[in-house]
């Protein structure tokens, strides 16, 4: 799951933000002056939109076909991404059974990005580009949406606001979330005024996230995996709900704010009253060292889930009704991943809620997904309602869902001579922890 870190900062890199190559040398592509004749107006317009004053002259924009967006993309990747980080990003995935153990996880990377993006800004170059295929009438569109990522990057400078941050995977979703969003309904905005229609006053945005989601359809979507699918449509439908929120209490020019002081969760843009209203951060949580518990087995990957990837991860067992019911209390979590022998990869993950009734709920359900990903285990343990723990044994390995009080530990593949002490080196951990790590 904390691959959606690489993918959503991939994917913002190449929709907001590229690369320093570009800064030093015109970005390749060909002008089209019919588009930047277009795009000065709509400039004009999306910046008055948002209370920006004298924007001056728009960006260039520049035309790619297929073949020199693929070969940026990769670069991309590469530039952003080493080899050693993408196969981290691919354990950590095989470790929550999201993918197999074989997967081309690179290669996945690049066929989406090249699939699914067809146009963006680069606030390097200070160029716009769009794909030589896309008709007409997409490359207006295209062009108005990549213009309000223009607009973005005058107020913050967007490759800092999207720069990968190591451990904070949810929070770089939540603010690629307010960066779509606001693109998407600015976009729809544009559109609704010169209909006579008013973004803040649609009562029902069920038909435009329909037809976002719809779009975003091909080859390398179909075959991806479903939790990949989710990720790339979630910045684009929850945050145009979640900029449709803010807009119904706000004027556009006050947007600005929010990227002074971005949503720092998935579960804020989700629940838009959370950053809108009666504010709710995340709680800070954090793993002690287990080396020596795994017998010094480095660890591969680490990372906050969030409400989004808890969600969704659930739901892939047991449906999408079921995965929001489960996460819905989140409030902070952490994991880590090890690989104590070549493919195995041992897990551990804490997760705090809203509630001890939220955790108990939680616990129970997390039970039935890992008796559903792992049908050969032999159930040691009954959850009751407090102190619950549930145990379980595959040959030498364990595998445990513990609750205490609001909080929910999963152990899973640990070693079984030490799950025991594993599970009170993380409990003595969190009772020792500061106040504001919890």
């Amino acid at each position: 799951m904390r691959s959606r870190a690489l993918l959503a900062g991939l994917a913002l890199a190449l929709a907001a933000g590229a690369s320093p190559a570009a800064a030093q040398a015109p970005a390749p592509g060909r002008t089209d002056p019919a588009l930047n004749a277009l795009a000065a107006p709509l400039y004009a317009q999306l910046a008055a939109l948002k209370g920006i004053a004298l924007p001056g002259p728009p960006p260039p924009v520049l035309l790619r076909t297929r073949e020199e967006n693929r070969r940026f993309i990769e670069q991309e990747l590469d530039r952003r991404y080493s080899p050693a980080r993408v196969e981290s990003e691919r354990k950590g995935m095989i470790a929550w059974g999201l993918i197999p153990a074989n997967y081309d996880l690179r290669r996945l990377f690049v066929d989406l990005m090249q699939e699914q993006v067809a146009a963006y800004y680069d606030p390097r170059a200070k160029v716009m580009v769009l794909g030589d295929w896309l008709s007409p009438e997409q490359q207006q569109s295209a062009l108005m949406h990549e213009l309000v990522h223009a607009l973005q990057d005058r107020e913050i400078p967007l490759d800092q606001f999207i720069s990968p941050d190591p451990g904070r995977g949810d929070q770089l979703l939540a603010r690629q979330a307010l960066v779509e969003g606001e693109a998407v309904a600015l976009t729809f905005e544009l559109v609704l005024m010169s209909q006579g229609g008013d973004f803040a006053s649609l009562p029902d945005l069920a038909p435009l996230r329909e037809m976002i989601s719809a779009g975003m359809s091909g080859p390398a979507v179909s075959v991806a995996p479903k939790f990949m699918r989710d990720l790339l449509v979630f910045p684009y439908i929850e945050g145009l709900r979640f900029v449709h929120e803010f807009r119904k209490r706000q004027p556009w020019s006050a947007i600005s704010a929010l990227y002074r002081d971005p949503p720092r969760s998935s579960s804020q843009i989700l629940r838009p009253e959370k950053r809108l209203a009666s504010r709710e951060d995340p709680v800070p949580i954090a793993l002690p060292d287990l080396r020596k518990e795994l017998g010094g087995a480095p660890p591969v990957a680490e990372d906050e889930l969030g409400e989004f990837a808890l969600s969704a991860g659930v739901g892939l067992h047991l449906g999408e009704v079921a995965g929001r019911a489960a996460a819905a209390g989140w409030r902070g979590d952490r994991y880590r991943v090890w690989e104590d022998q070549p493919g195995r990869f041992a897990l551990a993950y804490l997760l705090m809620m809203s509630s001890e009734p939220a955790a108990n709920s939680f616990a129970l359900t997390y039970t039935t997904v890992l008796e559903r990903r792992h049908p050969q285990l032999t159930r040691k343990g009954v959850p009751g309602r407090s102190g619950a723990i549930v145990t379980w044994r595959e040959g030498d390995r364990a595998f445990v869902v513990e609750k205490r009080g609001a909080e929910v530990l999963v152990l899973e593949r640990m070693p079984a001579a030490t799950a025991d002490r594993i599970r009170e080196t993380i409990w003595r951990a969190r009772a020792a922890a500061p106040a504001g790590v919890r």
